[in-house]
């Protein structure tokens, strides 16, 4: 005998359900006490809270949703560009935006998000990042919490420099993440940690990162926390044996701060795989991206093969050439180009508590707050870039910079500009003159460019939903501008073809 809304109560159970599913979660058995949580207790303050708004009001406006608790995450899971580039133009510059029961605000214009870089005692990064390092690589809130520990190791990476076909996605991924590894921490890790094992643990975290980042709830998370364990289990053996010689700079002097700060060894792992998964999760997306973009185009990739052979033919050496900022212009446009249009980054401040309000332009913000400067807002505003959906390396080249001189916001801004910038930009421009002087790559007939996948925004590259299949084949060496006499030329090699 069934009791009065029994069925209304399965199909609210099912309809969670299938949300979860919908959000790439793993199904789970929901009782109607956590349903009746999910949809009723937070739904009424949420609702209330968002009709009680006044439309004068100075807070910023919220993006409308009807799902208690999980808000608009439904929307944005399936097509976020969507729904941002419509409460850009129905709500504004900024919005709220209402996931798994926080509130994020999205501010989507260069001017108000060059304010928030400007103001960091009222739109602090201090507290995001250390939340970060707790919820998403699990550092203990001992070492998170101690005065300027966090600042101090971030500001010290500031400092430093930094015949078959084959799917395109085989001969980029992996390949760097191998070279990103090993110029991290050393050629051995590659052995001793990035086996494998290591690979697949790190794929399977790689995935679930934004999940973390909200502090999606843990008994739904418990495949990543194990793979992330593996990670930092792996790291903690590794440190243990002492930094090698070989490992980078960036690493060595975390390690010096973290033990001045007085550390353990497992909170200098956590911190370390802080610094691999950003390295490994984006720069081979922005790799990746370049070429298909490119081998789509009329011509292919050939303005980049007569860049690369122009370059190579002088003799200079490859490690010269990447930290040329004026040797390859054309490379330059491109890297530019596709991290404008095939990355989404969230660069999050936080008002601290206080009986201070902040205020950018019209809008105030509550201590509590949270704001997410959207940058791919701002680099797909099409007064700026006209066709903002095309790839057109041109805009960065002549007097296109000019246009968007102060508008590209390409690694945030502020205290947390993205500290391994330089490390990345200089890899993918090592990876590609390395490419394209080995191999010639052509396209396989009958495929589309792929598509964007809707999942994991905010944390840099957007993931491709499909792949492109290409063929490779060797290319002759260069012949070197000082070789151009009648003498026999030399096959020379950059020594790092053995990692494609």
């Amino acid at each position: 005998m069934s009791f009065p809304g029994q069925e209304l109560m399965a199909s609210a159970t099912a309809y969670v359900e299938r949300v979860l599913s919908d959000l790439g979660l793993a199904r789970v058995q929901l009782g109607p006490s956590m349903v009746l949580s999910i949809l009723l207790a937070p739904g009424a303050l949420i609702y209330l809270g968002r009709r009680g708004m006044s439309q004068t009001s100075r807070r910023p406006p919220i993006v409308s949703h009807w799902i208690p608790w999980v808000g608009s995450a439904l929307e944005v899971q399936k097509d976020p560009d969507s729904v941002y580039r419509r409460a850009r133009q129905e709500l504004g510059p900024v919005f709220g935006v209402r996931l798994f029961g926080s509130t994020l605000y999205h501010v989507a214009d260069t001017d108000l998000i060059t304010a928030i870089y400007k103001q960091p005692q009222m739109f602090s990064a201090n507290p995001m990042q250390a939340t970060f390092l707790h919820i998403v690589f699990g550092m203990s809130m001992e070492a998170c919490k101690q005065p300027n520990a966090v600042s101090e190791l971030i500001e010290s990476m500031h400092r430093l420099p930094l015949q078959m076909p084959v799917s395109l996605h085989t001969i980029v991924t992996q390949p760097m993440r191998n070279v990103d590894c090993a110029m991290l921490f050393g050629s051995n890790f590659l052995d001793k940690c990035y086996n494998q094992a290591g690979k697949t643990a790190f794929s399977k975290f790689d995935e679930s990162v934004p999940l973390l980042a909200i502090n999606f709830p843990a008994y739904l998370m418990r495949d990543t926390i194990a793979a992330r364990t593996t990670l930092i289990d792996g790291i903690c053996t590794y440190l243990e044996e002492g930094v090698p010689e070989d490992a980078s700079e960036l690493l060595k002097e975390a390690v010096q701060i973290a033990h001045s700060l007085g550390w353990s060894i497992r909170d200098q792992a956590t911190y370390g795989l802080s610094m691999m998964w950003p390295l490994l999760a984006n720069a081979p997306i922005v790799a990746y991206w370049l070429l298909a973009f490119h081998l789509f185009r009329t011509g292919g990739l050939s303005p980049l093969y007569r860049e690369v052979h122009s370059v190579l033919s002088t003799g200079r050496d490859l490690a010269e050439l990447v930290r040329d900022s004026s040797a390859m212009p054309y490379l330059d446009a491109c890297i530019n180009e596709t991290i404008r249009l095939a990355t989404d980054s969230y660069s999050v401040r936080w008002v601290p508590e206080g009986d201070a309000e902040a205020k950018i332009g019209e809008y105030v913000f509550k201590p509590g707050d949270q704001v997410v400067c959207n940058l791919r807002g701002v680099n797909m505003d099409e007064l700026v870039y006209a066709h903002p959906e095309s790839f057109e390396p041109e805009r960065f080249l002549g007097g296109g910079k000019d246009k968007v001189r102060g508008r590209f916001i390409p690694f945030g801004g502020g205290f947390s500009v993205c500290s391994g910038r330089h490390l990345a930009t200089t890899q993918i421009k090592a990876y590609m003159v390395t490419l394209l002087s080995e191999f010639e790559v052509e396209l396989e007939n009958g495929q589309a460019i792929p598509g964007f996948s809707p999942g994991g925004r905010g944390f840099g590259g957007i993931r491709p939903v499909g792949d492109v299949r290409v063929r490779l084949e060797r290319r002759k060496p260069p012949v070197m501008q000082s070789d151009l006499v009648d003498s026999p030329v030399e096959e020379k090699s950059l020594g790092t073809s053995q990692f494609l």
